[in-house]
């Protein structure tokens, strides 16, 4: 009689803070049993993971996953599997899509789009609306946060008026359901829109728009807000070493903040706009070298920071006009974000451990993910297996997603995922998807 589904031996795992070889027990999608190979129950299947190392299966909080009239960009099979083949085992896809997801109708819309197409784990934002009834809808349909464009001229809620965001947050408050912010004030930027009427808008005109002091008064706005209505909010990609700042300090006086930064504000700047035009045009936009420099500083010194892609992919001819105002903003980031980072570790410049807590760990701490973004006994059998040594060269034309260009494109990398586990079930193996569509699982927020 076997006890267990599949053993995984002979990896590598942190046990503490030590990278120690142990086996892994797999039983009806969870973690029976982490100890020494002779330690395990027998199986029905076993796995040598020898030269490779076990993490908790990632987890990218800021996906859009795009699909139903957007589906040219991509759609939910394609952005999961560009997700299983960046080591993500669990992703959370953004609302403003087409139709948004404003509404308990439109959120049923997409999860009974994603159902049968998903290779992973998917979650759902859902928009930040006017109508109480409404988000109660979308929280019994188990969002995961409210999202708040603060830069968007159609949100439902008035961006510009404090005492309205306060309501909007009260409320969401009362229902144990966290906002997450896009942190850019409206008015800063339409104000410095408005002085290109009729001239044509370069890229580096888009960075001058949405320049730092559209995201530093955003986020003083929101931290302000958030304080005095007790909400919890996460601050999406944060630019600015100030934003940083000023979230830790508000941190200290009880306010419930936390905050994500992109590998694309990690490891580009300016002159990378410059270098490659509307590849690397994104919002809020790339930054001076020495906001990159603090960002690594804060996110190796602060427990509150995670890491997340914001994969936003578009088509080809949507990122290559001359006109910064025909560009849409975005890069595609599930597929370029492990091995980046594992690039940086195998240089000594991250530990495996701090990336892990920023992809992982944290991530599920923050949105409450029961039984995720962690390797223990019970948890979800949710495993990348990565390898450190590989080395390649990010190539867009390889990638799963719709979106074929990368300003990380020609860059060589050290470290990427070999295998990926979902529920104990092999989804990724070897650049290979080989999980059928459907084979993910729709997850619902909880509570506090």
């Amino acid at each position: 009689m076997f006890w267990a589904d599949l053993n995984i031996i002979r990896s590598r795992l942190f046990v503490g803070n030590d990278l120690v070889e142990a086996g892994i027990a797999i039983e009806e999608g969870k973690i029976i049993k982490i100890g020494n190979e002779s330690s395990l129950p027998k199986a029905e299947q076993t796995l040598n993971a020898k030269g490779l190392v076990a993490i908790p299966g990632l987890i990218d909080t800021h996906v859009h996953l795009r699909d139903l009239q957007l589906s040219y960009k991509e759609d939910f099979y394609s952005g999961t599997c560009a997700a299983a083949a960046g080591g993500f085992t669990t992703v959370f896809d953004m609302p403003n899509n087409l139709p948004p997801t404003n509404s308990a109708s439109n959120l049923r819309l997409r999860r009974d789009a994603a159902a049968n197409k998903i290779v992973t784990n998917v979650g759902f934002h859902a928009c930040l609306v006017e109508d109480q009834t409404e988000l109660q809808r979308m929280c019994a349909m188990g969002v995961l946060s409210f999202k708040l464009y603060m830069n968007d001229a159609n949100s439902p809620i008035d961006t510009t008026d404090d005492s309205a965001l306060k309501d909007a947050f009260s409320n969401c408050a009362s229902m144990n359901v966290p906002i997450t912010v896009h942190a850019e004030d409206r008015e800063i930027i339409e104000k410095r829109l408005a002085d290109f009427h009729g001239k044509p808008l370069r890229p580096e005109d888009y960075s001058m728009i949405h320049g730092p002091e559209a995201e530093s008064r955003g986020v003083e706005r929101i931290l302000a807000v958030t304080s005095e209505s007790g909400e919890t909010v996460h601050v999406c990609h944060v630019s600015l070493t100030s934003s940083i700042n000023a979230i830790e300090k508000s941190r200290n006086i009880g306010t419930k903040v936390t905050c994500e930064i992109t590998p694309q504000h990690l490891l580009l700047s300016r002159s990378d706009l410059e270098r490659f035009g509307g590849w690397a045009l994104t919002d809020p936009p790339l930054r001076d070298p020495s906001e990159s420099k603090g960002l690594w500083k804060s996110l190796s010194d602060l427990s509150f920071i995670t890491i997340a892609s914001d994969h936003a992919p578009h088509s080809l001819p949507e990122k290559s006009s001359p006109d910064a105002r025909e560009i849409r903003p975005g890069i595609p980031g599930l597929e370029t974000t492990l091995p980046l980072l594992l690039t940086k570790v195998n240089r000594g410049e991250l530990s495996l451990k701090q990336m892990i807590e920023c992809l992982a760990e944290r991530p599920a701490k923050i949105f409450r993910l029961q039984g995720k973004g962690r390797l223990e006994e019970r948890a979800d059998a949710d495993i990348t297996l990565i390898d450190l040594n590989s080395e390649h060269t990010i190539d867009p034309q390889k990638f799963h997603s719709k979106a074929k260009y990368s300003p990380f494109a020609g860059q060589k990398c050290k470290g990427k995922a070999s295998k990926v586990f979902i529920a104990g079930q092999l989804v990724f193996d070897e650049g290979e998807v080989i999980a059928p569509p459907g084979t993910g699982r729709i997850l619902e927020g909880v509570a506090q």
